[in-house]
């Protein structure tokens, strides 16, 4: 079965559901371009290499244009992109701006001026090579050109234009008509608002100079952790960043009276949203909250290296109990957050005593397919239908990552998602920090698709846990407005386990621990003390 085929078409609305009727035909048109040829992970990336106007090679790198994170190269010959641009350089007749067309790996060679200052202060001009393949010019075009809905053979025309092709030696190498690249030129001039070819090589070079950028994330990259937390958090939580004796650094945030009852937090996509303004509300119940930053979000490592994990949720494990340890704080309360409520179970299944005393549930979204598609439920519907399929959801939430890292896109998906939910979109709106929160979503979302993308998948892929042979008590704690997840299904899937406290927060949506504080993290604090 070809790959385009794989997925049907009342699905990828169902996905897709959550956007705007134009975004989401967009979104589909993408999906059904990118099954025809699935990109690797290495579209996403930025061969280059910098060299003396001389041609004498200094140093290469691979940067990954979407998580903006940068791995140097010391030798031109461990990686072929980049000892293709030696090879380049070395033949002689480089000039500062060259741009040409490789025939044979058919990608763009550009070589780029920057000014470079050495250790002592001295002040010299470099060039930079870089190898443009088609995906990647591609990438560049959409991330600058939102709204122009050029099609794969539209990009690829100005791919070729850019590259220095003549239009009729781009026309015999794709098998189509001159005629034919002459109208698609003429399309591109009419969505880019150019006025004819000069005008659009101009533009996309103008576009294409953030590459340069890109490739300097060696050096100017801060950690998305630190940058998230200093920005929104820092009234409420501090965050940790510390080394554990087994090599690995650790990331958590932690907030509350020193002294206070230990909870670790396992928390969901939208967990920033019920961290912000949690001081007072940990201060009043006497709680100490640690949030483990789980692998896949707020992350300065590349998608290539996080792919490379083999489990990054049993990971997100390991590093809760090395955090118990080093802190010295267990057993504690175990508290399971929206997506995060599921693996929280999962979590305590596998390693309950001495580490966990308690389980509690808190606005646990199940990610469940429900009847009603007045309540939002087609997107869960479709996720289920595509749950088997890795390469799928990771082209989906590429897609949604686009739509998410803006916070203008970002306010009418989350409108669109909790629409059902009065108290969640006045939260979301400002209503109780006097402050939205789809800057803070927006933000976060950027540096944490791969985490969030890997808890549904794992959440929707997993059989329903057993919670009988759970040897501590589960307190269920849930908003009864909550639109994504009913208390009555909650309750039901985790039947059977030492029963522990079940709170239903009136008037309270999937954020009750915010909106309704008091209420939500009193009930917190005592099912924490059933244990």
């Amino acid at each position: 079965m070809a790959a385009s085929s794989r997925v049907k078409g009342d699905t990828l609305d169902a996905v897709f559901s959550l956007l705007s009727s134009g975004n989401a035909a967009r979104a589909k048109r993408e999906i059904r371009e990118r099954l025809q040829a699935v990109p690797g992970v290495d579209t996403f990336y930025i061969h280059w290499a910098e060299f003396e106007l001389s041609g004498k090679f200094v140093r290469g790198g691979i940067s990954d244009v979407s998580e903006l994170e940068t791995v140097v190269i010391t030798n031109s010959q461990s990686d072929p992109n980049i000892n293709l641009l030696a090879r380049r350089a070395a033949a002689g007749g480089l000039t500062a701006g060259l741009v040409e067309w490789d025939r044979e790996c058919r990608s763009l060679l550009w070589f780029a001026p920057f000014r470079h200052l050495d250790p002592t202060g001295g002040v010299h001009i470099r060039l930079r090579g870089m190898v443009i393949a088609n995906p990647l010019f591609g990438e560049i075009v959409e991330m600058f050109n939102p709204g122009s809905n050029l099609t794969a053979a539209e990009k690829r025309c100005l791919f070729q234009l850019v590259g220095g092709l003549e239009l009729r030696e781009a026309a015999r190498i794709d098998g189509v008509t001159y005629e034919t690249k002459r109208s698609l030129i003429k399309v591109c001039c009419e969505k880019l608002g150019c006025s004819g070819q000069k005008d659009l090589v101009r533009q996309l070079m103008g576009q294409l100079t953030h590459l340069m950028s890109v490739s300097d994330t060696h050096l100017e990259q801060g950690d998305p952790a630190i940058l998230f937390a200093e920005e929104y958090l820092n009234n409420d939580l501090t965050l940790v960043i510390r080394r554990h004796s087994s090599g690995d650094d650790m990331r958590y945030l932690v907030g509350g009276p020193r002294n206070g009852r230990p909870v670790v937090l396992v928390h969901g996509m939208m967990f920033p949203v019920i961290l912000r303004g949690v001081g007072e509300f940990l201060d009043r119940h006497n709680i100490r909250l640690y949030v483990p930053l789980r692998p896949g979000y707020l992350e300065a490592r590349p998608l290539a290296l996080l792919m490379s994990e083999e489990d990054i949720i049993e990971k997100g494990l390991n590093e809760i109990i090395q955090l118990i340890e080093d802190e010295g704080i267990g057993p504690v309360t175990l508290l399971g957050n929206s997506l995060g409520g599921s693996i929280a179970t999962g979590y305590a299944l596998a390693a309950s005593k001495p580490h966990f005393s308690s389980l509690v549930l808190l606005s646990t979204n199940l990610a469940r397919p429900g009847t009603d598609p007045d309540e939002g439920s087609a997107f869960y519907k479709g996720m289920h239908e595509l749950k088997s399929d890795l390469v799928l959801f990771k082209l989906i939430y590429l897609e949604y990552r686009k739509f998410y890292s803006n916070s203008d896109t970002c306010r009418d998906i989350l409108r669109n998602h909790f629409r059902n939910s009065p108290v969640d979109i006045a939260l979301l709106e400002g209503g109780t920090s006097g402050r939205d929160a789809y800057d803070m979503f927006a933000s976060t979302y950027r540096s944490s698709f791969f985490g969030i993308s890997e808890d549904f998948r794992h959440v929707m892929s997993r059989p329903q846990v057993d919670v009988r042979s759970l040897s501590i008590p589960l307190s269920i704690i849930h908003g009864d407005q909550d639109p994504l997840t009913g208390f009555d299904e909650v309750t039901q899937v985790f039947t059977g386990a030492k029963p522990g406290l079940k709170c239903l927060i009136p008037g309270g949506g999937h954020f009750a621990a915010i909106t309704h504080g008091d209420l939500t993290w009193g009930a917190v604090a005592r099912a924490a003390n059933l244990s």
